[in-house]
């Protein structure tokens, strides 16, 4: 439920910036640079954090029931309890802090990954076609670099998501949980999890990419005889939805 609809809307508000710049600058494509890459991949990343959010609250809600031993409610009811009792503004709780690590994160990892892309193809195969294992291999360095740098901002947005309203040890926003997670856990108190976390966002970053461009290429070969732009050429935004 979060994780199809928030790649969809990334790489599709990603390859749409991607042109929107290029054009606004009169250039190729190819031409957009590190800087554009940087600020496609970030807007495209807050977009669909911004679209997603709600959900990604009420997933970490439920996984503090669990975590606490409580009895897990089930999706509709805990749904309707946090609208009733906190508010439909609960629903963004931490969103800004979220925002703030997703912005960079997305935008290094999406800049990283095109430009590992380019170097392969440049350096190592020789303006070759790029195979499956250079296009994993490009997602799990960028996918890493992103998850580490950012880390410290998802640790103060999952500490607010997990709390509830009315707690008595309630944080008092962003600075208020960077404080007392400095005071009470030190500089290593940011990155804990870390390694699990790297665990999972690797492989699913080096994946979902390798998945993407499969997708790309198909929905992009099949929109040469189904879809028509003005032009008389395939109309791409199809393949920027659906991958």
């Amino acid at each position: 439920m979060k994780v199809a609809p928030e790649s969809a809307i990334k790489f599709y508000t990603f390859e749409t910036l991607k042109d929107f710049i290029v054009t606004a600058k009169g250039e190729e494509k190819s031409d957009i640079g590190a800087s554009g890459r940087l600020t496609a991949g970030g807007l495209a990343g807050a977009v669909a954090q911004t679209a997603i959010y709600p959900l990604d609250l009420v997933k970490t809600r439920l996984q503090t029931y669990a975590c606490e031993g409580g009895k897990v409610p089930n999706l509709a009811p805990l749904t309707k309890d946090i609208w009733v009792h906190e508010g439909p503004r609960a629903f963004y709780r931490g969103l800004i802090p979220s925002l703030l690590g997703i912005i960079p994160y997305a935008g290094i990892d999406l800049s990283a990954y095109e430009t590992l892309k380019d170097m392969s193809r440049t350096y190592i195969l020789k303006d070759s076609e790029l195979g499956p294992l250079v296009q994993l291999g490009c997602g799990t360095n960028s996918g890493a670099l992103g998850a580490t740098c950012v880390y410290p901002l998802l640790v103060i947005r999952t500490r607010m998501q997990a709390q509830r309203t009315n707690s008595s040890s309630a944080y008092n926003g962003m600075s208020d949980v960077f404080w007392k997670t400095l005071r009470n856990e030190g500089f290593w108190g940011f990155y804990k999890g870390i390694f699990p976390n790297l665990l999972k966002v690797v492989p699913y970053a080096s994946i979902t990419y390798l998945v993407y461009e499969t997708m790309k290429k198909s929905l992009i070969s099949s929109a040469n005889y189904l879809v028509e732009g003005k032009d008389g050429k395939s109309d791409s935004s199809w393949g920027k939805l659906f991958c």
